[in-house]
């Protein structure tokens, strides 16, 4: 048997974007009930960052200690952050929401609470941070670059969490706010007709997005809920 060295993740500031990005995809389709044993090796090979070979030839002792660490780490709530630092740049939640462009909600909308594009709502988020004095702080124009959204999915697990529960705890006031924001869009005299109609189309889904930050915010952990193989 090999040995393989394991990096056991002990919080989520340890685990990526895109390592639950992945992992997420990896798990969809399989019965939290039914495929209880696959869904905890592919918990260790996509957070520990190892193959799926070496999570087989794992003794049962460490491979149920490695998961009960992972369990641990998804059970700590998480705290929102409005900074943090990835490589050599500090980002900054965007600091006035209701000073958001449509670009930027429209893209928000469009990816917040689903995983697979969850990259490109913390584009729009969180951005470099271009001038700071004390505890006030300014971020760059947001600019949907490709390679820029890419770069997100290296951003802290616990900061995407943490933006979840910001969100959810806005609940009702960010629904009212942005219904508020769509209804004088539309009614506008400014506003040319097609912008109108993706407005209002827009403004029908509020309440699915709303929906999805509550659904995002009580589920992220719920894949995780594994019960152990008794060693």
């Amino acid at each position: 048997m090999k040995e393989a060295k394991v990096i056991v993740p002990t919080s989520l500031s340890e685990i990526t974007l895109g390592q639950y990005q992945d992992y997420s995809k990896s798990i969809d389709g399989l019965d939290q009930e039914q495929d209880v044993d696959e869904i905890n090796k592919l918990t260790i090979e996509h957070f520990c960052t190892t193959d799926y070979s070496d999570v087989l030839e794992m003794p049962m002792n460490e491979y149920n200690i490695i998961l009960e660490i992972i369990r641990k780490a998804f059970t700590v709530k998480p705290q929102f952050k409005n900074k943090f630092t990835m490589g050599n740049i500090k980002y900054g939640f965007i600091p006035k929401l209701d000073n958001m462009s449509l670009g930027e909600y429209v893209d928000l909308e469009s990816s917040f609470g689903d995983w697979e594009n969850m990259h490109q709502a913390m584009a729009v988020l969180y951005r470099p941070i271009a001038k700071e004095v004390k505890d006030k702080y300014g971020i760059i124009p947001y600019d949907p670059n490709e390679d820029v959204i890419e770069l997100m999915k290296g951003m802290p697990l616990d900061v995407v969490m943490g933006s979840t529960v910001f969100f959810y705890n806005l609940g009702k006031d960010l629904s009212i706010a942005t219904l508020s924001f769509l209804e004088k869009a539309v009614q506008s005299k400014d506003l040319e007709e097609p912008l109108k109609k993706a407005l209002e189309k827009n403004g029908g889904g509020i309440n699915q997005f709303m929906a999805s930050l509550r659904e995002t915010s009580e589920g992220l952990t719920k894949s995780l809920d594994y019960q152990y193989i008794n060693a």
